[in-house]
């Protein structure tokens, strides 16, 4: 893009609204890994029942030369994964295994070589390693077993079986078919030996996969837990002689092994640290619930190793901020006394001193609620498609002002209708002036609101994002005091990001509005400000990448790209944010082995007090910082997080008073990695909204002087 093209670009987009409205979380505490909605957020008790495996037709057996064999659960075969995984910085090797098996083998006692192997299936749902925790987020966040509980193999092709197979003896043989994962469907080849026995028949066979080409990994948890892409599989199996007379069953129905616990000490010290610091968030419905839920003693009990491992590598209570950071409100690490208790409770055994199914109740506040003086929702419900997986939607909200002098917003909150399908909300204000343009859009479709990319998609003046949601948010509650107008006839435009999996609900999402008092207006009321700071994103392929020839290497064809997807103006905005920040591309797209950094000093906006900083990245994001004054004796690291997750991502309020004066130099600072997450094809990623896209954003909200 050439200069003049950049210029008139920025002149087109107002970057302070529509940067603010860009952001995907704005203002979250995003208690939310990507792709975890309702839809898993079933009852955490694996599927066991009411399932069978194909059988072979008996009317095709030749009851004189084929003999059948079955495999059933608890007969003694074993399915099993093996990964390598990088726990808390620990490599280890990780097993999980499921006896939950099923599918049929005829042996041809005449030929041997036409044997032949059905179908076999496996209970996902059953997989269990030796942390309940990472068995609970495997199935719910990668395999998604509440909706996929089974994978399948079907046998397509078998070599290596002799015409005459003596007993006792093990025959090796290789065994092609299609694996099945979830919706995925590919050829894998198991290779190993079988042994007939008198009356049953044994076989270990093994297969490599890549966990990318099913969709199940490579798994990146920052801060806790990272594994290879390629994953082996393996098959121990025993099938027993079914007797041709009898019922024939591919029953795979089992039951669950109860929980076993020792006895030790945790109502008057574990207890209450969980129920202070975990229970909730991590209670049944809570935003952690589908990770884990601590409803009972129990709960906790069962999982109490993983409970001391999480607590101690700072993984849980999520707090990113590093000791650089100035101090913040509402700091969820637990005390070095806390983490004492819970890691001694765990190494002596994780007993329990009550009955397991003692209830935990929280006492502390996960959410600071705020009062529903208005309640708006929009008129009609939206309803989504399966062929737009993702979609940005824009919603009308009234504001009632009855008498007319428009109203002060102290308090603000969204709560999602279809918590399965709405991934994350911006809320604007829209003034009076701007209702032409929103009808006009509305008329666009048939469908209410309108389709938006890049913030609430609108060009009339006084637009501006007024705060955002995401799983996990806390309602915004203002300082007394200060707050946001809308003036009488102004309407909130909420640009929802729909993700559409597998149903396509009705949605009619609420906005929650605390208002001021008559008393607190007239004792004076200020308008919190804010300000979008943005600062380059570029990561450019490393060599090995570029050596492969993927077309989405070369920058350009990137650009192309988000310009089909999101408009030409997401196409704009990566040269946009480097001439923003006074720079070149050449400063910006190099890597060091896979890290890519990025910096940009900007003026302050605004003069007063800061009331909170919020930084944002998308997967890649590898560390953040903000940092006031910088390489001067007044310099004040605002924010610092060492280790970025895009798990949590707050909006956070300095304990102090932090005084910003408009032109003060602030310093913002990203850094992303290549290897953290997995591409089915290498690309250049830049500025943008997409998953595979990354940005550098941040937000000081300042209250004004008096």
């Amino acid at each position: 893009m050439t200069d003049p093209e950049v210029a008139t670009a920025v002149r087109r987009v107002d970057l302070g609204r529509v940067l603010i409205a860009m952001v995907l979380v704005v203002g979250t505490a995003a208690i939310v890994m990507q792709d975890r909605w309702e839809w898993v957020f079933g009852a955490d008790e694996a599927q066991t029942q009411d399932v069978d495996a194909p059988t072979i037709d008996v009317a095709e057996i030749d009851v004189v030369t084929d003999r059948l064999f079955r495999i059933t659960p608890g007969n003694g075969s074993e399915a099993r994964y093996v990964v390598r995984e990088r726990l808390v910085g620990t490599q280890q090797t990780t097993v999980g295994t499921t006896s939950v098996v099923g599918g049929d083998i005829l042996v041809d006692t005449v030929d041997a070589s036409r044997s032949w192997v059905g179908e076999i299936v496996v209970n996902v749902e059953m997989f269990m390693s030796d942390s309940d925790l990472r068995d609970k987020r495997l199935r719910h966040d990668f395999l998604e077993s509440t909706h996929y509980p089974f994978v399948r193999f079907q046998p397509t092709a078998m070599s290596g079986l002799p015409v005459e197979i003596v007993e006792g003896e093990p025959v090796a043989i290789t065994i092609t078919g299609d694996l099945t994962v979830k919706e995925t469907t590919a050829s894998v080849v198991f290779e190993g030996s079988v042994v007939l026995h008198a009356d049953h028949l044994t076989a270990e066979m093994s297969a490599v996969i890549r966990g990318s080409e099913f969709d199940v990994g490579p798994i990146n948890i920052a801060r806790l837990a990272h594994t290879d892409d390629e994953i082996t599989l393996e098959f121990d199996l025993v099938a027993h002689e079914v007797d041709l007379d009898s019922e024939l069953s591919g029953s795979l129905d089992t039951d669950l092994p109860p929980d076993e616990f020792a006895g030790g000490a945790f109502a008057a010290e574990v207890q209450p640290v969980l129920e202070a610091n975990c229970v909730g968030c991590h209670i049944s419905g809570g935003p952690g619930w589908s990770t884990v839920a601590f409803d009972t003693a129990g709960d906790a009990a069962a999982i109490a190793d993983d409970i001391a491992l999480v607590t101690g590598a700072g993984y849980m209570p999520p707090w990113l901020p590093s000791d650089l950071s100035v101090d913040f409100h509402g700091d969820w690490s637990l005390t070095d006394e806390e983490l004492a208790t819970l890691q001694a409770w765990a190494a002596n055994g994780g007993g329990l001193d009550v009955a397991p199914g003692t209830a935990l109740t929280a006492t502390a506040e996960l959410l600071n609620p705020i009062r529903r003086d208005i309640v708006t929702r929009p008129l009609q419900p939206y309803v989504g498609s399966l062929d737009k997986k993702d979609d940005y939607r824009c919603q009308v909200y009234e504001v009632p002002d009855p008498e007319g002098d428009g109203t002060w917003i102290t308090g603000i909150s969204f709560e999602p209708d279809q918590k399965s399908v709405v991934h994350h909300a911006i809320i604007s204000r829209v003034p009076a002036s701007a209702l032409a343009e929103i009808e006009r859009r509305s008329a666009e479709d048939e469908q209410p609101g309108y389709e938006c990319f890049v913030g609430e998609g609108l060009t009339s003046d006084g637009v501006y994002s007024i705060a955002g949601w995401a799983p996990g948010q806390q309602p915004a509650h203002y300082p007394e005091g200060v707050g946001i107008f809308l003036e009488s006839g102004d309407v909130i435009v909420n640009q929802i990001h729909y993700h559409f999996d597998h149903e396509t609900p009705p949605d009619r999402s609420t906005i929650v509005l605390q208002t001021a008092s008559p008393e607190e207006v007239a004792a004076g009321m200020r308008h919190i400000q804010g300000r979008a700071y943005t600062t380059p994103a570029e990561m450019p392929c490393t060599p090995e990448e570029r050596a492969t020839g993927a077309p989405l290497c070369d920058r350009s064809a990137v650009l192309v790209e988000l310009a089909e997807l999101y408009g030409p103006t997401a196409a704009l905005l990566p040269d946009i944010m480097i001439r923003f920040c006074g720079g070149e591309l050449s400063d910006y797209d190099q890597l060091d082995g896979t890290v890519a950094h990025s910096t940009c000093d900007l003026p302050a906006a605004n003069t007063g007090t800061i009331f909170s900083v919020l930084g944002h990245m998308h997967e890649f994001g590898k560390a953040y910082r903000m940092t006031l004054h910088p390489d001067t004796p007044e310099e004040i690291v605002l924010l610092d997080i060492p280790v970025w997750s895009f798990e949590w991502q707050l909006n956070y309020l300095p304990v102090d008073d932090i005084r910003i004066e408009r032109g003060d130099i602030v310093r913002f600072e990203c850094w992303w990695d290549r290897s953290l997450v997995h591409l089915d094809e290498p690309r250049y990623v830049t500025w943008n909204e997409g998953t595979v896209d990354e940005m550098c954003y941040s937000s000081i909200r300042v209250i004004p002087d008096p």
